[in-house]
């Protein structure tokens, strides 16, 4: 079966000729124009997955649906919220999810609390800021660094610089990346020229999980790769 995965429209022709040679199903994002223009092709910010259902941001639900429609979908309008950026940017893997409650749906919530257990973080921006394997979290944000280490997670902190992020200093390590299954972790760029590669190596290696990127590509911050059968 191939691998459905949605991805930053942004991303460089080696990243997507690497999709092609790997055989992943790929979809492209549609920048979301409620968005910061910065960074509204991030997938992350738009479309989240949780079990068996899709959350897809309003203004680009009919553009998502097409390509969808095996999923049961659930449309989400942001603009009530002060951030509505946030509403769908939340970290978990099959145990937690990692998130603050008031910067989301109660239903968005209340399904998360199904089957995790929640961790509350202040970061609102969730997904960026973390990779969740299943047994360790590397993060590049210092206050959820030390969240989870007052929790006893298994957690490592890397550094934001040398990650890219347009019109900003630095990116954040959760959306240079995503899990395209349970182990593979898609890189939108040459993961192997950041500064703290041999901590994503050495976390991914204890995990079982491969490594996927395009060879001398920027490493950069295009928004958590969003797996659809994950």
């Amino acid at each position: 079966m191939l691998q459905k995965i949605i991805v930053s429209n942004c991303a460089t022709s080696m990243f997507f000729e690497l999709l092609e040679k790997e055989n992943f199903d790929y979809i492209k994002s549609l920048n979301n124009e409620k968005f910061n223009i910065n960074y509204n092709d991030h997938i992350d910010l738009s479309v989240l997955k949780i079990d068996d259902d899709i959350y897809i941001e309003s203004s680009v639900f009919d553009y998502y649906s097409k390509y969808l429609s095996e999923f049961n979908l659930k449309k989400v309008d942001v603009s009530n919220f002060k951030n509505g950026e946030m509403v769908l940017n939340i970290a978990k893997n099959k145990k937690y999810f990692f998130h603050n409650e008031k910067f989301t749906t109660k239903e968005i919530f209340e399904k998360l609390k199904l089957n995790r257990e929640y961790l509350k973080i202040n970061q609102g921006y969730a997904n960026c800021s973390m990779i969740c394997f299943e047994n360790h979290i590397i993060t590049s944000d210092e206050g959820v660094y030390k969240t989870l280490k007052a929790e006893n997670i298994d957690v490592e902190l890397v550094t934001n610089e040398g990650i890219i992020l347009n019109g900003y200093k630095n990116g954040f390590i959760g959306g240079t990346c995503g899990f395209v299954s349970d182990d593979i972790l898609l890189f939108y760029g040459d993961v192997t020229k950041y500064r703290d590669y041999d901590i994503i190596k050495r976390v991914a290696d204890e995990e079982n999980v491969k490594i996927l990127y395009p060879k001398g590509e920027a490493f950069v911050d295009l928004g958590g790769i969003v797996s659809l059968w994950r």
